[in-house]
């Protein structure tokens, strides 16, 4: 069997040879946050900086913006991340959870002209 070899010259693990998303989708704003501690692992580190933290933030930063509460949610941890020093990974699994579930509420949240009136 020949060795698999990235395009940057790194073996792939078998979690590289995965996609995280169906192909065709985009990753989740979530998604994005859990690749934080699977890329500190492969520095060999299992935690992720505050400006790791702060930059991966920025860039769901837009995501966030389609729902009030989500964009309060990243808002709100963009702060804390002056005061903290690393993150470790089940604070970003439950914060990237919750990003997830306040978009998708958002998503299927239903306006009063969507509703179906009985009159």
């Amino acid at each position: 069997m020949s060795e698999r070899v990235l395009v940057d010259g790194v073996t792939p693990g078998p979690s590289d040879l995965e996609p995280a998303a169906p192909v065709g989708t985009e990753p989740s704003p979530g998604d994005l946050l859990r690749l934080l501690p699977t890329e500190a692992e492969q520095r060999g580190t299992r935690f992720v900086s505050a400006q790791a933290m702060q930059a991966r933030l920025f860039s769901v930063y837009d995501a966030a913006a389609a729902a009030e509460d989500a964009l309060a949610l990243v808002q709100h941890q963009l702060t804390l991340t002056l005061n903290r020093s690393y993150y470790e990974a089940s604070e970003i699994e439950t914060m990237a959870s919750e990003l997830d579930a306040l978009l998708m509420l958002d998503a299927i949240d239903l306006g009063e002209e969507d509703l179906v009136s009985e009159e």
